[in-house]
């Protein structure tokens, strides 16, 4: 039995999304500090991202099966939006769609990088107005195959994210959701360098850690920063920082 198999929170899905470095495995009574991050992963199967260099190439691939066959998955929008009020969130819906709100759409583009089964990123565009085109890019080719079928509007790729497959500042945001984390320390500027150059805003949400450092569960790794600092450091400006749930969720100027 894999995890795909649960479509609700179960024991491995706690273990795999409420995982933290300071407290491993949280009871259902401390959910509240558990976070978006954590739970959206749940939600949103990361793109795996690197450099260019061959042993990035190699890595990212030797686990690209592994989010196919073990990682879960959301299938119905309701589920993510109950998994987030399990973490702490009042209002998912309106928390996420007002990060949104100082960005003025001139391309009318949105690039979900890590999309799944493209869930959040049509709940995005539908947020914004009818005319936002949605785009995805994740690893998970069986996520992408669901997509597709899901949301025929929108376009959706499969890749292993070592680079992203459209010209420079071709949409207006990239969001990035629970990413982040499973992209290892030393892929991290080109992964932060590909997201400036596709983009004029980035959203990202992570846990609001505070401290590097690499746990371990279950045969996954999450590589865990200061990501507040680590994001004000690799985009050009912070616009906009709300902390919820655990999580910060940051909206920034992408780098000229």
């Amino acid at each position: 039995m894999t995890a795909r198999m649960w479509t609700k929170p179960s024991l491995l899905l706690l273990l795999l999304n409420r995982i933290k470095s300071s407290s491993p495995f949280l009871p259902s009574s401390s959910r509240s500090s558990a976070g978006i991050n954590n739970l959206h992963a749940h939600v949103h199967i990361p793109v795996a991202m690197a450099s260019s260099s061959s042993s990035s190439t190699d890595y990212y691939d030797s686990i690209k099966s592994k989010w196919s066959s073990e990682y879960p998955s959301s299938n119905e929008i309701d589920e993510i939006w109950d998994f987030y009020k399990e973490a702490g969130y009042d209002d998912p819906k309106a928390t996420l769609r007002s990060m949104l709100d100082p960005v003025t759409f001139t391309k009318n583009r949105i690039l979900d990088y890590g999309c799944d089964k493209g869930l959040i990123l049509d709940f995005f565009c539908g947020s914004v107005h009818d005319a936002i085109e949605g785009y995805g890019l994740d690893i998970n080719e069986d996520a992408i195959k669901d997509a597709q079928k899901r949301f025929p509007s929108r376009v959706f790729k499969g890749g292993d994210g070592l680079t992203i497959p459209y010209p420079d500042k071709h949409f207006d945001v990239v969001i990035c959701i629970a990413t982040i984390k499973h992209v290892r320390y030393e892929d991290r500027a080109a992964v932060y360098a590909e997201l400036n150059r596709v983009a004029d805003y980035a959203l990202l949400i992570e846990a609001d850690e505070k401290e590097q450092k690499t746990q371990e569960t279950m045969g996954w790794t999450f590589y865990n920063s200061n990501f507040s600092q680590e994001f004000e450091d690799n985009f050009a400006t912070e616009v906009k920082v709300v902390r919820e749930g655990g999580d910060i969720l940051g909206l920034y100027e992408c780098k000229k």
